[in-house]
């Protein structure tokens, strides 16, 4: 398991990332990936989080935004993206394999927030939906970018080439007949844009297709359908979370 260096900096909150060693997070009805997620969160909550308090986003590529109530725990709130926390004790957890995991933290309203940000998600603007969600002080939140795959390995489909001649084309570039992808750039010029100070959001900068061996890919897996062969999963991911400490 991970950690961003600017959110171990807030003592009150819990946070992490799970690498490939700590266990799939995907399906969620599968109880061991629940069990995966919830060492890793008593690891980093020494001890002081309960099983019923995990809250999983459903995840449809989307751009919706759930702001978890109070009295909900061993949660999987459907049709979103997004999860934002202000209680105590409650954990927000979201999966990938290759698709960016974004954790923000609002020092001021003490809350916390979790997205999985495709590049469906990104275009759609989850990213903003979640800081009008959160209703902060934009300039105080703190993000931290995950492992996700960068532009050195993420070349679009045949099917997206339109991307090319539209507005999202200055993220793009064409190399050997594909189109590769700068999933990176497009959540840092978002962040900042919205208002977020450039010193407040840290990338970990590991991309997830070159470090298959330490966290999943799916393009990975894709390309070479035994890479995890020791994952019983049908589609692992890795999971990242955060929350209020009680």
């Amino acid at each position: 398991m991970i950690f961003f260096k600017n959110l171990e900096q807030h003592k009150n909150i819990l946070h992490g990332v799970l690498e490939r060693k700590d266990g799939s997070v995907n399906p969620f009805s599968n109880a061991k990936a629940e069990e995966n997620v919830l060492w890793a969160v008593k690891d980093a909550g020494h001890g002081q989080v309960a099983v019923d308090n995990l809250i999983f986003a459903d995840q449809p590529h989307g751009n919706n935004v759930y702001h978890c109530p109070s009295d909900i725990g061993g949660y999987i709130k459907l049709n979103t993206d997004g999860l934002i926390s202000a209680s105590s004790g409650q954990v927000l957890v979201v999966k990938t394999a290759d698709c960016l995991p974004i954790l923000i933290y609002d020092p001021e309203k003490n809350q916390v927030a979790a997205i999985h940000a495709g590049r469906k998600g990104l275009i759609k603007g989850i990213i903003e939906n979640a800081t009008i969600a959160l209703n902060s002080n934009i300039r105080s939140l703190i993000v931290g970018i995950g492992p996700h795959i960068k532009k050195c390995c993420y070349h679009l489909k045949e099917q997206d080439k339109e991307i090319k001649d539209s507005k999202w084309q200055k993220y793009s570039q064409e190399r050997d007949g594909k189109y590769y992808f700068d999933l990176t750039q497009i959540a840092f010029e978002q962040l900042q844009n919205l208002g977020i100070k450039k010193e407040n959001i840290e990338d970990m900068g590991i991309c997830t297709f070159c470090e298959a061996e330490r966290f999943f890919s799916a393009r990975k897996r894709d390309s070479q359908p035994d890479f995890y062969t020791k994952e019983k999963d049908i589609f692992p991911c890795f999971g990242s979370f955060i929350g209020l400490k009680t």
